[in-house]
């Protein structure tokens, strides 16, 4: 019963994205954003697809995130005008940083599942996070080169890089702290659970 809400939930999510897709080709047609909005159609299969690449199954929820997460982060905040709201960009690396953090805990979990120094664990999924966050900083330079579109706007570029990779950082950590606490637990949190579903699909 649980996982057929889950698919529902899904669905209406991929609807949505879907219908808010043709949206911004609508009001993009040959304009500014254009170019950003057919990237918006790519965005949604890069992780998927990186896990299919890596040949290893993901539970429902991690479509679920993936949609969610592109949703702000490239449709509304590249296709819609999102990032012209201010603060927008930092919300969505705060998110980005949690995100990453989260696949980087899977891959950790997937690969060294019997290390139980959490000290190794800490040090690894924020060293991914990290690194994640300054290749988006590339990818927004290569924004403003390919497509002439400057997520950087008005501030300073230097101010506005670490800044994202500030906020990316203060969310991997905060999602680390839970890690830390729910990493042995018996019960089933979110996070810790999903990484679970994770190893299970993949070790049947």
């Amino acid at each position: 019963m649980k996982n057929k809400k889950l698919n529902i939930f899904i669905k209406i999510c991929m609807v949505i994205y879907v219908i808010t897709l043709g949206y911004a080709f609508y009001i993009n047609w040959q304009g500014k954003y254009f170019g950003m909005t057919f990237v918006a159609c790519l965005t949604p299969f890069i992780a998927p697809l990186f896990m299919k690449m890596i040949k290893i199954k993901v539970p429902e929820e991690f479509y679920l995130l993936n949609i969610i997460f592109i949703y702000f982060a490239s449709l509304w905040g590249s296709c819609l005008g999102g990032y012209s709201t201010p603060y927008y960009d930092k919300f969505t690396h705060f998110a980005s940083g949690i995100v990453i953090c989260e696949l980087a805990y899977m891959l950790y979990k997937y690969l060294l599942r019997n290390e139980k120094r959490k000290i190794v664990m800490c040090l690894f999924i924020n060293a991914v996070n990290a690194s994640v966050a300054l290749l988006w900083e590339f990818y927004e330079y290569a924004l403003l080169v390919f497509f002439q579109y400057d997520a950087i706007r008005n501030v300073t570029g230097v101010h506005d890089t670490i800044t994202d990779m500030l906020v990316a950082v203060i969310g991997g950590i905060l999602l680390t702290i839970y890690l830390v606490k729910y990493d042995q637990s018996t019960k089933d949190h979110f996070f810790v659970s999903l990484e679970r579903k994770l190893y299970k699909i993949n070790h049947k």
